[in-house]
Order: structure tokens, then C-alpha cells, then sequence
């Protein structure tokens, strides 16, 4: 397929994005126009179109006559990030819940009962238990039927994987506390009992919160 202008821009946007989130770029790296362009082998104008739809979803900051920052990851941000899903997340469990994909839920589940039943020695898995997580979180924002809630989730789950990341080597204890309650909140809705579930997800989250927090201050 001939590549255009507008499938170079997804294409320069997707790629940023990734390493934005992975933190292949870190928080507060400086990066160039030039160096994306020969990165992503693409012209000028669907980097700069890809890197203003980017500084919109508060990933980078466009400085005139410098270059493009990957925004800063703070503590205000990781505040800010965990007060939105502690709104969010159980509002929608409370009122989407009959939406949620149960057949996803479940595989979920699984993975999470497999992963649980041995030690976590290497970092990989830490970073199952992260997908996990992320897919999990990610499975009940999307039976939210109100397209607003799930534009900010989305954005809101993307700063996370960039929490997790930089925290990951200081809270992997967090991660089997973390599945559990994942496998708790799980049972809850799979049973329907939805003022447990509420209560379930805004534990894990608040515990969360608090990892995350400890993370970056030692």
C-alpha cells in the first residue's frame, strides 16, 4: 500500500506514542523533529501533525525554536491519574457492569490464577501481571457506554503503563497483593454483587495508589 500523508501520520503517532508510554522516550526527554522523522522515515508534516494530536493527549509539550518534550511523570500527575479512575472506575461498575465482556473477564482470570501459582523472580513476571492489570482495567472501561468517560479513561491508562514502568522495580511485591485483588473484584461481579464490587475496585485502586506513590519517592 502507497504510504500517504494521513497513514504516515498514524503511523508517526502510533510509533511516538508507544515509545512515549514504554518509556523508550523518558519523562522529560528532549526529541527532534529530524530524529523522528528519520526514525519513523516520514516528512516533516505528519510528524508535526502526529506530535500536536500527542501535546492535546498530554504526552508531550511542543517548545518553540527547542524541540518536543516528553512531559515530566510527577507526583501531581500520578495524584491527579488515580483521583480520575477513583471516580471513574467504580461509577462505571456500578452502572455498566451488565456491559462488561465476561468471556474476557474470565480468560482474565485465568491468566491470573496461572501466573499466581508460582514465584515471581524475573521481570517478566512483573510485566504479565502488568498486562494483566492493564487489561483488566481496561475490559471494564470499555463496557462504559458514554464515549466521554471512555476518551479519558483511555488517555488516563496509557500515563499508567508510564507509572507502572518507572515504579515496576521498586513494587513488585505490589504485583501478587495486586492480583489478588484482582481475582476478589473479578468474583464479585462475576456473582453480581455490585456494592462489593464497587468497594473492591476502590481498595485495589487506593492500594495501588499508595504503591505507586512509594515507588517514586524511594
Amino acid at each position: 500500500m502507497k504510504k500517504t500523508d494521513t497513514n504516515l501520520k498514524q503511523i508517526a503517532y502510533e510509533t511516538i506514542k508507544s515509545k512515549i508510554i514504554h518509556c523508550e522516550y523518558k519523562p522529560n526527554d528532549i526529541l527532534s523533529e529530524m530524529m523522528l522523522m528519520e526514525e519513523i522515515d516520514a516528512s516533516r508534516t505528519p510528524i508535526r501533525e502526529a506530535l500536536n494530536m500527542l501535546a492535546q493527549e498530554q504526552l508531550v509539550q511542543i517548545i518553540p525554536k527547542k524541540g518536543i518534550r516528553a512531559l515530566p511523570l510527577t507526583m501531581k500527575e500520578i495524584a491527579m491519574t488515580f483521583e480520575a479512575r477513583l471516580l471513574m472506575e467504580p461509577y462505571i461498575i456500578e452502572n455498566y457492569s451488565k456491559y462488561i465482556d465476561m468471556d474476557k473477564l474470565l480468560e482474565l482470570e485465568e491468566q491470573t490464577n496461572k501466573i499466581l501459582s508460582s514465584d515471581i523472580l524475573e521481570q517478566k513476571d512483573a510485566v504479565i501481571f502488568c498486562n494483566i492489570d492493564d487489561a483488566l482495567h481496561r475490559t471494564i472501561a470499555d463496557a462504559c457506554k458514554n464515549k466521554y468517560l471512555n476518551m479519558n479513561l483511555s488517555q488516563i491508562y496509557d500515563q499508567n503503563i508510564r507509572i507502572r514502568i518507572l515504579g515496576e522495580q521498586n513494587i513488585w511485591e505490589r504485583h501478587k497483593v495486586a492480583a489478588m485483588e484482582h481475582l476478589e473484584l473479578i468474583n464479585y461481579i462475576k456473582n453480581h454483587d455490585l456494592p462489593s464490587a464497587v468497594a473492591s475496585i476502590r481498595v485495589h485502586l487506593i492500594h495501588s495508589k499508595e504503591a505507586a506513590v512509594a515507588s517514586f519517592l524511594s
